[in-house]
């Protein structure tokens, strides 16, 4: 049995930030909470939000800010809860100002398990760099890269300063925050702070030399003598300002503009690795868009983002051949280099094609849409991985030219969240699947067998006078009996066969393809010997040795012959399994 113990520290250690919950129902049956039970480190890390605090709580009614927000997230999960159908979805939460795609799992009734990634970064570097490919050249949009600035470094405001050709003065050009509070702050300050100039200040200057991001304790730490010590006194109380960081934009050691993030008490900077790759890469554009340069830098100045970029990256034409593939897609492909990988195209390639790649890539150009896509890979150089691949559309003048296509490698994050599920799906005592596998794994055998017609057969067994074994030996034993039940019957059974326990002492064995009913003896007369024989059972807790002759019954059906449903199938055998009872117990019998 696993160690309790060990399972705690697994999904605490676990990167994906996990959670664990209960449902909440109103007296028509209708979800409408869920209860925070139990959370990992990474859900904390994620969210901000800590577990001594959210345990045993309600989302909506006791946690959440944003209530209507909370209460669409009740709906996504009550699919998962009232009908046990896991759920994959992308949303973005408003509070938390990150995109999470989550995959939520019924665990057992009204509970549930959900499971987060955080994609803000790989959604938002996709949009970043797109918004470059499509504004080279254009009036540039200040209050969006001030957004841009804002989402990125999960600031409470963020202000716009673009500097003069002098390179000393500067103006405040857009701001990224509550207008409420810019209302109090222009009647404060009787201005508007929006086209404030503001003249060279050797102070702030000298306190940003040489770094492109700088963190100040205070606002007066920033604003030195510039304002008055009581205005910036009233403005960090009607913001309840922390720390204020500068982000400069700089070229060829001029400055061209900076950014000033504050953030709330209590709050830091986020994504400081992104947002340096923002700042470097806006000041290409900026400097492009001063300069005019037309379609040939636009596209040098958008690969000179992508080659950075901590994922995989590539384009191609209409036709699926390769323009550019950065050296992180390389790295994930294991090819030998560049001019290989371009070799291949991307709507022809064999393994691409059995993989679905080139079709989803296919749809994205013909029907101009976004995809996001997960797929097993082989590459032409033997290296298996999960990826999940974002599509979009290419345009040049509103015509599509081909596609962007981003490629991320997820193959540990996809171990993980499988070996999670798996350990939801598993009874702890016996190591059976339990009956989550029902609607899962057992259906997709059955979808399995009907697709390619082949023959199934499914047992229904349970341990005769059980009950008699916990009353005279005590339930220790009684749990010991079951384990080697399980485990021998785990030996009998081939890769795609199944056990799963569906109650006490009661068992559902599943034999995949036996090809011909006639072959079902075979697999039932060594099954049933193994497991109706002698158990010799040890208990640690006061070293006592059992001997006992245990007695299984079995009832059997075959798939199609007996029924195409689960329900139909497991009503057959159980007739079956009532038949041996009725009839002295100790045997099998088919429906």
């Amino acid at each position: 049995m696993i160690d309790p113990a060990m399972y705690q520290t697994a999904i605490q250690r676990n990167p994906c930030a996990f959670a664990y919950h209960e449902a909440v129902f109103d007296e028509n049956h209708r979800m409408i909470d869920y209860i925070f039970l139990d959370v990992n480190h990474s859900f904390e890390e994620l969210t901000g939000l800590k577990k001594e605090d959210i345990l045993n709580k309600q989302y909506v009614r006791d946690i959440a800010l944003d209530k209507e927000q909370a209460r669409e997230w009740v709906r996504l999960y009550e699919k998962v809860v009232t009908e046990q159908i896991p759920q994959e979805f992308q949303e973005f939460s408003t509070e938390f100002n990150r995109y999470f795609f989550v995959r939520a799992y019924s665990s057992e009734k009204n509970h549930f398990v959900t499971i987060f990634n955080n994609k803000t970064i790989e959604l938002k570097m996709q949009e970043i760099a797109q918004y470059f490919i499509n504004n080279i050249g254009n009036q540039i949009d200040y209050d969006q890269i001030t957004k841009f600035a804002y989402e990125i470094s999960g600031a409470d405001y963020a202000a716009f300063n673009l500097f003069h050709d002098n390179g000393r003065d500067f103006t405040t050009i857009s701001f990224c925050g509550v207008s409420d509070q810019l209302k109090k702050i222009y009647q404060l300050l009787d201005m508007h702070f929006i086209g404030k100039t503001w003249s060279y200040d050797p102070v702030r200057e000298e306190k940003t030399k040489n770094q492109d991001i700088t963190s100040f304790e205070t606002l007066q730490d920033l604003t030195g003598n510039v304002l008055s010590k009581s205005i910036i006194v009233q403005i960090e109380k009607i913001f309840n300002l922390g720390i204020t960081v500068i982000a400069k934009i700089t070229r060829e050691g001029k400055v061209l503009g900076d950014f000033t993030l504050f953030f709330k008490k209590g709050k830091k900077l986020i994504n400081q690795n992104l947002l340096l790759l923002y700042i470097s890469q806006l000041s290409l554009f900026m400097e492009r868009n001063r300069l005019d340069i037309a379609l040939q830098t636009n596209q040098k100045m958008f690969y000179t983002l992508a080659e950075y970029a901590p994922i995989g990256f590539v384009t191609c034409d209409t036709q699926g051949a390769i323009i550019y593939a950065n050296q992180k897609l390389i790295e994930i492909m294991d090819s030998p280099s560049s001019e290989v990988t371009k070799s291949i195209n991307l709507l022809d390639f064999p393994k691409l094609k059995a993989a679905g790649f080139s079709e989803k890539l296919k749809e994205c150009m013909m029907s101009d849409r976004f995809i996001s896509y997960e797929m097993g890979y082989t590459s032409l150089w033997g290296k298996y991985c999960w990826l999940r691949v974002l599509f979009t559309p290419n345009k040049e003048n509103e015509k599509i030219i081909g596609a962007n296509i981003v490629v991320d490698d997820i193959t540990d994050k996809k171990k993980t969240e499988d070996e999670l599920k798996e350990k939801v799906q598993r009874d702890s005592l016996t190591r059976a699947f339990n009956r989550h596998a029902l609607e899962t794994i057992l259906s997709e055998r059955f979808n399995e067998s009907r697709d390619n017609d082949l023959i199934s057969c499914l047992a229904v067994l349970d341990v005769d006078d059980f009950k008699d074994v916990n009353d005279t030996y005590g339930h220790l034993t009684g749990d010991m009996v079951l384990k080697y039940l399980a485990t021998r019957i785990k030996q009998e059974l081939r890769e795609n066969d199944l056990i799963i326990r569906t109650g006490g002492d009661e068992f559902l064995i599943y034999f995949h393809d036996i090809q011909d009913e006639k072959n079902a003896p075979k697999f039932i007369n060594r099954l049933f010997d193994k497991i109706s024989a002698e158990y010799k059972i040890a208990q640690e807790q006061d070293g006592n040795r059992h001997t006992l002759h245990v007695s299984c019954s079995m009832g059997i059906c075959f798939y199609p012959k007996d029924g195409t449903s689960l329900n139909v199938l497991i009503s057959k055998a159980d007739d079956a399994l009532y038949q041996v009872k009725k009839s002295g117990k100790g045997k099998y019998a088919f429906a």
